[in-house]
């Protein structure tokens, strides 16, 4: 597949949405950039992480934080 988008005055290209489709890739999704001899690459990363689940991730890890823990774990 090859396919063509234009860089504006800000350095920023539309992805054609044949490649999108092509690579899955969706609003929010992160991709990778890599330069060697003269060519770009581009590929999507795999993990997505949504904002509300690294908040329900982050709360979860807080029950671990406590002195009671601490104390427990201290010697392992």
């Amino acid at each position: 597949m090859r396919e063509i988008s234009r860089l504006t005055s800000k350095g920023q290209i539309t992805i054609p949405k044949a490649v999108r489709e092509a690579l899955s890739l969706g609003e929010g999704d992160l991709v990778a950039f890599a330069v060697a001899d003269g060519q770009a690459t581009m590929r999507k990363i795999a993990m997505r992480v949504e904002v509300a689940d690294r908040d329900a991730a982050n709360a979860q890890l807080e029950e671990w934080g406590g002195a009671a823990d601490e104390d427990a774990y201290r010697d392992l």
